[in-house]
């Protein structure tokens, strides 16, 4: 089962995330990026989580500079690459600037736009190795 952090200011999203995952993975939350940074601190000395599906845009600290800081801080406690989470981006904005900055500068493995539906989702962890695809197996 997959540990999952949701990170988004709205709770209408956050919800939304937590019903795809039921079944697939353990979510726990944050409203901020600054929250964000602390449950991914505390989550090392234990499980850690699989991946952070991390909103661009928040009050306070946004998705941006938590994914600086979520990194600065596995690198500073040389967690191995394969331990790391893997941050997905998810924001409403498709500027090729913030994907940029998101991939980076900020070191996200991946950018989705809002909308988006649950296959799509799926389908990047598929390709990321943290979960099977309906294709896996297949000759």
């Amino acid at each position: 089962m997959l540990r999952i952090l949701i990170v988004d200011d709205s709770d209408s999203l956050r919800f939304l995330l937590k019903a795809f995952f039921k079944g697939v993975g353990a979510c726990d939350e944050a409203a901020d990026g600054a929250q964000a940074v602390d449950r991914v601190r505390a989550s090392l000395g234990g499980a850690g989580y699989d991946v952070v599906f991390m909103d661009i845009m928040m009050p306070g600290m946004d998705g941006l500079e938590a994914t600086r800081r979520i990194r600065d801080l596995l690198d500073d406690e040389n967690v191995a690459y394969e331990d790391r989470p893997r941050i997905i981006m998810l924001t409403c904005v498709s500027d090729s600037e913030y994907m940029v900055k998101a991939q980076y500068e900020c070191g996200a493995d991946a950018y989705v736009t809002k909308p988006f539906d649950r296959a799509i989702l799926f389908e990047m962890l598929g390709n990321m190795g943290l979960m099977s695809t309906p294709l896996d197996g297949e000759p």
